[in-house]
């Protein structure tokens, strides 16, 4: 299951990639109404994919929740999720299920994505004290889960369901893996990198060298942090005091000029 928009070439090399494994899978993909001809170059070059348009606002987790929410009614023995930027290993598969065997297919499997130059650990999840899991031959626990190559095997989505569509662009599949675990579900990592791709360093809660007015349009739409949306994940997970502290300490930072906020955090909030 993917979702794309309006980076054509990408979404079509990750299916190019995809459809050289096994024709045995069906492919989803919601085109959250891109305009630089995704849609018609999908249908042309892939003609067996389940293509679905979006309406343009859903973005990473409503198209998403939106392809799932298509693939679910075929009732599949495992459902993957997969970002269009990410290029699998040929190997990809083989260990996913390899890991998802060892834990009785009853566990999320994350495939730790590494740079396609550097080979640096840039995705899978990260462990209690917020550090990015890197792969050592062995498979981890994830504390928070990154959404770009997981293996959610049916069992599991029997007892989850879908990803919550409250969130819009992010969040969501950090919500699903502490959903799991409140539902004494293990996510773990892969043992080896299982992908390449691309590092998205970009600073959600806060821009900076722009207008406090831009900064709070941004801080407000889909790829920024909604405080609305955030004060639902924390007080969902972490608790009311957690999720109102959080929100006054967003409102805190965009506030603050640039200055106070590098003096007192550093390039962090930049």
């Amino acid at each position: 299951m993917l979702t794309c928009h309006n980076r054509k070439a990408k979404t079509l090399d990750s299916l190019s990639h995809l459809c050289k494994f096994d024709e045995r899978f069906e492919i989803y993909i919601v085109d959250d109404n891109s305009t630089d001809g995704t849609t018609e170059a999908i249908a042309l070059q892939f003609p067996q994919v389940h293509l679905i348009k979006g309406s343009g606002n859903l973005y990473w987790n409503r198209g998403m929740h939106t392809a799932w929410e298509q693939a679910a009614k075929q009732d599949y023995d495992f459902y993957l999720w997969l970002n269009d930027d990410v290029v699998l290993y040929e190997n990809c598969f083989d260990e996913l299920m390899a890991c998802s065997g060892i834990r009785n297919h009853q566990a999320i499997i994350s495939g730790i994505v590494e740079g396609r130059e550097t080979k640096e650990t840039l995705y899978g999840g990260t462990d209690t004290k917020k550090q990015l899991i890197v792969p050592d031959g062995e498979m981890h626990p994830i504390t928070n889960l990154n959404g770009n190559v997981v293996l959610v095997p049916r069992d599991v989505y029997l007892r989850l369901g879908n990803l919550d569509p409250v969130y819009h662009h992010d969040l969501g599949d950090v919500d699903y893996g502490l959903r799991a675990k409140e539902h004494h579900i293990s996510v773990y990592t892969t043992r080896i990198a299982v992908a390449s791709g691309d590092k998205n360093d970009v600073c959600r809660v806060r821009l900076s060298d722009v207008t406090m007015r831009s900064r709070f349009k941004r801080l407000y739409s889909p790829l920024g942090s909604n405080p609305a949306i955030l004060f639902y994940f924390r007080r969902k997970h972490y608790g009311l005091i957690n999720a109102a502290g959080y929100c006054l300490f967003l409102f805190i930072i965009n506030v603050l000029p640039d200055t106070i906020v590098t003096f007192l955090f550093g390039e962090r909030y930049n």
